[in-house]
């Protein structure tokens, strides 16, 4: 895992390496897609049909690339809702799996009719750009909690240990990235940090048992497993 991460981070930090030495910074500024244009730069220097050829190269490899983002994201994406609702922190029915594929089938229904509301409702460059504040926001307490439980529980049994000064710069790294999009966009952020907070009512209400709301969830269980063909 140390090794494949640190690949990726190389790979991405020598990409920007070339990005910058071929690009000025008003055409970083500029321009959308910046692969195809690094294409058409590079290999425009020999003719107009290198110059398409290098378009049509760094965008397949681009679309390749995302292909295969949006597996993995996928694949670990939808076991998100999948693990919480076996743990008792979402609907029983998120955990269902499909008995001839063993897929969490309904995790992955529920990623998607949620994927395609945010992208339904707004555009993809303000999504990415506030999916990512959001993003960060949780990340930053990820890594934050690393300082903490290793104050308050010096001595519990970890599979491994990291340096203090890579959460502690991880964390202080996540602050410029929150904090900032509120002076650009402040009111789409309290925006989307609502719809985050919406969460605790949907627990109380839909989570638990106590109440006739979470009565019905044990309805749509059933109803699920039967259409669907999953268990629990």
């Amino acid at each position: 895992a140390v090794v494949s991460t640190q690949s990726t981070g190389s790979v991405y930090l020598l990409a920007n390496i070339a990005y910058c030495s071929i690009l000025s910074l008003e055409e970083l500024i500029n321009e959308d897609a910046i692969a195809l244009y690094v294409g058409r730069k590079m290999l425009g220097e020999f003719g107009s049909h290198w110059a398409r050829a290098g378009e049509l190269f760094f965008g397949l490899s681009v679309a390749v690339s995302s292909f295969g983002s949006l597996s993995s994201s996928l694949m670990g994406s939808s076991r998100l809702p999948f693990i919480a609702a076996q743990e008792g922190m979402m609907p029983q029915f998120l955990a269902l799996i499909q008995n001839s594929t063993g897929t969490p089938i309904v995790s992955l229904m529920f990623i998607g009719a949620s994927a395609f509301l945010c992208v339904w409702s707004s555009s993809i460059s303000k999504l990415i750009s506030y999916v990512g504040f959001l993003s960060w926001f949780w990340w930053g307490l990820c890594f934050l909690a690393v300082p903490i439980l290793r104050l308050k529980m010096p001595h519990s049994p970890r599979q491994f240990k990291v340096f203090m000064g890579f959460p502690v710069l991880a964390t202080l790294s996540t602050v410029y990235l929150v904090v900032g999009p509120f002076f650009v966009t402040p009111i789409p952020c309290l925006a989307w940090i609502g719809v985050t907070l919406i969460g605790v009512p949907m627990y109380y209400g839909f989570v638990d048992r106590s109440n006739k709301a979470g009565r019905a969830m044990d309805w749509i269980l059933l109803r699920l497993s039967k259409l669907l063909h999953a268990t629990l």
